[in-house]
């Protein structure tokens, strides 16, 4: 009896957090229901209070889509725990609002996760003019922490460790066991499901994913690759300013990571190295909005950077930045 109601659920609950992106998530919807021939399906929107009327345009438009609308931005994580608590299935795929599914993807990401039976299974990510988006990522070591940052990088573009954290070494064209990759695309068993669990709450966006895949191979599952399968990816298309508040919660959430995962002398050596980074930053941006000044010139984006990074300094040295355990 288990088996047979096991047979009926459906291959995979697609679970697609909106916010404020009503264009982008009526194309992402119409390219699931247009790609997605192979395997059944449902997909679950959950909807943070959307001030464009997101929610109504799926309920108008997708009426069979299961539509959760919040009356507050609950956050990322949150957001999808709340489709993944309900969702009944045997696969999940978290999806980004900002993607578009090209030639069969999610078919071809459940066909290796039938087959091969790993944790996770994630996918290329291409920007909309069809470049490369590069998104897989070692996990986090602390030495070469002090190597991976934009700062070093500028000045030492040959050193070997620089971008080994974030691969930009790679090219993204090999099927590969992985430590984890960004949460536009996540494809996880219902074994893993019911083992590892869903998101962590506590992560209000940023770093969730992260501790999503150490979860994964820390239960001894694998996280696998395939370059073959392509998605587009709006999120990274185009260099957007960097809002302070965003930039801090970023921080927030990856210093609740570390001291979440890793022992407990690593959170605040990196805290300690974060802020001798922001330093630097400020020191570059002043001098360049200096050197603009010699030659009657006004530098607007040092002066943005320098409002973004005085605020992040301004926040590390306040009470609310210490992480809890």
């Amino acid at each position: 009896m288990e088996e047979k109601l096991n047979n009926q659920l459906p291959d995979v609950a697609i679970v697609i957090v909106s916010w404020n992106t009503k264009d982008l998530l009526r194309k992402c919807l119409k390219s699931v229901y247009d790609e997605t021939k192979k395997y059944t399906f449902e997909i679950w929107v959950v909807d943070n209070d959307s001030p464009d009327n997101s929610a109504g345009m799926v309920a108008e438009e997708f009426p069979e889509v299961k539509l959760i609308a919040n009356k507050t931005n609950n956050g990322f994580a949150p957001a999808n725990n709340q489709a993944l608590r309900v969702a009944d299935a045997k696969n999940y795929l978290l999806l980004n609002p900002d993607t578009v599914v090209l030639n069969g993807a999610i078919d071809k990401m459940l066909d290796y996760m039938y087959e091969h039976k790993p944790g996770t299974v994630t996918c290329k990510l291409l920007n909309d003019d069809m470049t490369l988006q590069k998104s897989v990522n070692n996990f986090f070591s602390l030495w070469r922490s002090f190597f991976e940052n934009r700062f070093f990088a500028e000045i030492f573009q040959n050193f070997s460790l620089s971008g080994s954290m974030f691969m930009s070494y790679w090219d993204h064209n090999e099927l590969r066991e992985i430590d984890w990759a960004y949460g536009a695309v996540i494809l996880f068993s219902r074994e893993v499901y019911d083992k590892v669990g869903i998101l962590d709450d506590r992560y209000y966006i940023y770093a969730e994913e992260m501790d999503f895949f150490m979860r994964v191979k820390k239960a001894g599952y694998k996280s696998v690759f395939l370059p073959e399968v392509h998605i587009i990816h709006y999120g990274k298309s185009s260099s957007r300013q960097r809002r302070a508040e965003m930039f801090i919660m970023n921080y927030k959430s990856f210093y609740m990571f570390l001291r979440k995962n890793y022992p407990s002398h690593v959170y605040p050596i990196y805290r300690a190295r974060t802020v001798f980074y922001l330093y630097l930053w400020l020191l570059k941006f002043n001098t360049d909005v200096f050197i603009a000044k010699l030659k009657g010139k006004r530098n607007e984006e040092a002066l943005t950077q320098i409002d973004v990074y005085t605020r992040t300094l301004q926040w590390h040295k306040s009470p609310e930045s210490e992480i809890p355990v």
